[in-house]
């Protein structure tokens, strides 16, 4: 009796393990490297300030992948702006978001950019990284398990980044659209060297967003 529970014990362990490597290993298709957040002006109006947030993506596309590409890259970024406060008023968190997909990107670094535009980064004083943003992946509409990169400094637990994910998921649907993908801006045709193929929908233009588990 004892030895049968140990090995249905050592079972059900080799079987989590399992299912942990299976997660892991099918995340690391794609994951995010690195997230910055910079003031850019568009060639076509030097003078007119946006704030661009390029998300750089870490590809590995399995052996059997056809062409050594992933396919189906969903990619959305959630950010929360902190607003300035008026004397005697709490500061205010306004959340935002935008999602692309991408047709399929090949083996090694794709970048993926969106944008605040003129009026927002005036309004709110936008000049660097906000506080609290993260990343959501998705290949062929599975989840992808977030990496250390996806997420801001406040956010590296994964219980603030889940309360973040959650608050910006009830409130961040107001400001759709202000969040912009980079083929809905004017620097549609500026990176032509570095701009990956997306599906466009515009006719569904609010994403539908969603939160991982």
């Amino acid at each position: 009796m004892l030895l049968l529970r140990s090995n249905i014990f050592g079972l059900f362990i080799l079987t989590l393990g399992l299912i942990w490597s299976h997660g892991y290993c099918r995340a690391a298709e794609v994951e995010v490297a690195s997230v910055r957040f910079a003031p850019a002006r568009p060639n076509s109006s030097p003078s007119t300030p946006w704030l661009e947030a390029t998300l750089t993506l870490n590809v590995v596309p399995p052996p059997a992948a056809s062409g050594r590409m992933v396919s189906r890259v969903r990619v959305q970024l959630w950010v929360g702006i902190d607003t300035p406060a008026l004397s005697g008023s709490p500061v205010r968190t306004d959340y935002f978001r935008s999602e692309v997909e991408c047709l399929a990107l090949l083996s090694g670094r794709s970048e993926v950019r969106f944008y605040f535009p003129p009026e927002l980064v005036k309004r709110d004083q936008l000049q660097g990284a906000p506080r609290n943003w993260a990343v959501e992946l998705a290949v062929a509409g599975r989840t992808v398990l977030p990496a250390r990169a996806a997420s801001s400094t406040a956010l590296v637990e994964p219980v603030a980044r889940r309360a973040f994910l959650v608050a910006a998921l009830a409130v961040a649907p107001a400001n759709d659209g202000c969040l912009l993908p980079q083929y809905f801006t004017p620097f549609a045709l500026e990176y032509p060297r570095n701009t990956v193929t997306f599906v466009r929908r515009e006719a569904s233009f609010a994403p539908t967003a969603r939160v991982s588990p």
